[in-house]
């Protein structure tokens, strides 16, 4: 399963869950993806002496080592939600369809498709001899169990907008259908989805990988299977689970059944390293990979050890301050622009990133078609957020300095990430400014897992800061939609007022491109005035990759794992 088709959580990482397909507007979805290539594109730091390149990564022959945080060990396609457990569940796994360099979908499992004049049915033909990693044969039955299990009474993770337009999801999940009627195996390698309405983005759905039936099945309703499999995770993508070492590591190896050929590197381990000593890890030669943070210290630094490449990048991504709409210390809309007009956003992204990010106002990133206009920038203005917060009730006490209403003083606690060098150089801004506001935020730094639980789960917090890595079409339903809204859903913050529903409906409900960029520009022009985000940046990513790794080729809408089976280890220095 290709991460890029879904929407995904990152920590927020010096710059940093899945939907795609073609619609019955295939051409629209190319141009429109073609159109920001100028954005999109690599800009490649070669290593400037390979020679320095460490024994330590000489001696390691068949094993790459990618760094990145530390992945929950949801390891399973239909409840992966963050950008590190996707990496290993795209490994493991395949989908029917993955993408390209700008965007546009490609076969994988399947290697052709059709989708009706009526935009409503998407016919899948598998390609032959696929197969899983225990040797069993990827069939129709096994990518119906599939989209089945998204569908079940009981699934409780993020995916939901990829299947509750099927014909029968309703009678399905909520009633004694023993099936969902739009899901139809025609034969052993071909398969058709039916939805009751036009989807725009809706070939992106099929970017989820496929689990093997035979070893996954279960009866509906008990899909506590699926979650109790997570750390036994089977598919038939190029490598194969080995080991899951909560908090340090990952081990894979290459599965020799993979339908494409077998991977050319035979090992792969994920290892978990932080933003404060990747580069040291990097420059010795522990790690082959890893995203670092992009700003023009770290790329000098970088450069400096002389042997490492670096992929740098616009991000499909954007950071953020999430706060939770629910509360009534959150619900007005005044208090979120004020919180917004009261911070140094500009004076943030400029010093911290140094010119490898831009202020983030919307929902969208660069790479995006859509590109909003009339978006306010919310510059630095604490009269403006001084005034908005009295018209909110919030009125300042003289003595204490803090504001309060309703008898209880303005204090905000924020469930923070550790081991984060830009969380530590956000903190004490975001502190400061509000203070002068009459604002008290306390911190509860936790690792980044235990936020994702807290926010995402339980939906248990006042305010987090975190980063998506979005979907490859701009489509923004799988983080917003009403139907986000529940413990396990993406829509943390419980911001879906009628007028976001209204236009995501509109957005999704053509394939023409013109109607669908009106509907996701005025859409962005909403949550910039609602603000139940506090976006912070658009960052470029920096990838460090060793010199002798070869054939890794990273960018917005391909991550590391894309083509893996073709990248290769090799020695520079030799002749």
């Amino acid at each position: 399963m290709k991460r890029k088709s879904i929407a995904l959580l990152s920590t927020i990482l010096a710059g940093a869950i899945v939907l795609t397909g073609c619609g019955t507007k295939k051409d629209d979805t190319k141009q429109a993806n073609d159109a920001a290539k100028t954005v999109k594109a690599n800009e490649v730091k070669k290593a400037t002496d390979a020679s320095k390149l460490p024994q330590v990564a000489k001696d390691r022959k068949d094993t790459l080592i990618v760094g990145g945080t530390a992945p929950k060990g949801k390891f399973n396609p239909l409840y992966a939600d963050s950008s590190y457990d996707q990496y290993i569940v795209s490994l493991i796994f395949e989908s029917l369809i993955s993408n390209d360099a700008q965007g546009n979908p490609t076969p994988a499992l399947a290697k052709e498709w059709k989708i009706s004049d009526d935009g409503k049915t998407y016919t899948f033909t598998l390609v032959d001899g696929a197969k899983f990693s225990d040797g069993t044969e990827v069939t129709a039955d096994d990518v119906a169990f599939t989209y089945t299990s998204f569908c079940d009474p009981k699934y409780d993770g993020p995916r939901v907008d990829a299947v509750e337009k099927l014909q029968g999801y309703k009678e399905y999940k909520e009633g004694s259908a023993t099936s969902v009627s739009g899901i139809k195996v025609i034969d052993k390698k071909t398969i058709s989805f039916t939805l009751n309405e036009v989807k725009g983005p809706g070939i992106y759905d099929f970017g989820y990988g496929i689990l093997p039936k035979a070893v996954y099945n279960f009866e509906k309703g008990n899909i506590q299977k699926i979650k109790d499999s997570f750390n036994k995770p089977v598919g038939a993508g190029p490598y194969k689970f080995v080991e899951f070492k909560q908090g340090e590591s990952v081990s894979l190896e290459k599965n020799d059944n993979f339908y494409k050929g077998a991977p050319k590197i035979a090992k792969i381990i994920y290892k978990v390293t932080n933003d404060k000593t990747n580069v040291q890890e990097l420059s010795a030669g522990q790690v082959d990979i890893n995203q670092v943070t992009a700003n023009a210290n770290t790329v000098k630094m970088v450069q400096a050890a002389g042997f490492l490449d670096q992929q740098i990048f616009s991000a499909n991504s954007y950071s953020y301050i999430g706060l939770n709409t629910r509360l009534p210390m959150f619900s007005d809309k005044k208090v979120r622009q004020a919180l917004m007009y009261g911070l140094r956003r500009d004076e943030f992204v400029n010093s911290y990133y140094q010119g490898y990010a831009s202020v983030a106002n919307t929902h969208n990133a660069p790479t995006s078609w859509v590109e909003p206009t009339g978006i306010n920038e919310y510059k630095y203005d604490v009269d403006k957020a001084n005034k908005l917060l009295d018209e909110a009730g919030w009125k300042m006490n003289d003595s204490t300095k803090i504001r309060e209403k309703d008898g209880k003083p303005f204090e905000i606690h924020w469930l923070a990430t550790s081991d984060n060098k830009m969380m530590e150089s956000l903190i004490p801004i975001v502190k400061e400014d509000w203070k002068k506001l009459g604002i008290n935020v306390i911190t509860d730094m936790l690792d980044f897992n235990t936020v994702v639980e807290k926010v995402y789960d339980k939906q248990d917090f006042q305010m987090y800061a975190m980063s998506w890595s979005l979907s490859t079409d701009p489509d923004p339903s799988g983080i917003f939609a009403k139907s986000q809204d529940a413990l396990g859903g993406n829509n943390s913050v419980g911001w879906h007022p009628d007028k976001s529903e209204e236009l995501l409906k509109k957005g999704m409900g053509t394939t023409k491109l013109d109607e669908r960029k009106a509907a996701y520009q005025e859409w962005s022009k909403l949550i910039n005035d609602e603000v139940p985000y506090l976006f912070i940046s658009n960052p470029k990513w920096v990838w460090a990759v060793s010199s002798r790794v070869k054939g890794m080729e990273i960018s917005a809408f391909r991550d590391w794992t894309y083509d893996i089976y073709k990248v290769e280890l090799t020695d520079p220095t030799a002749k």
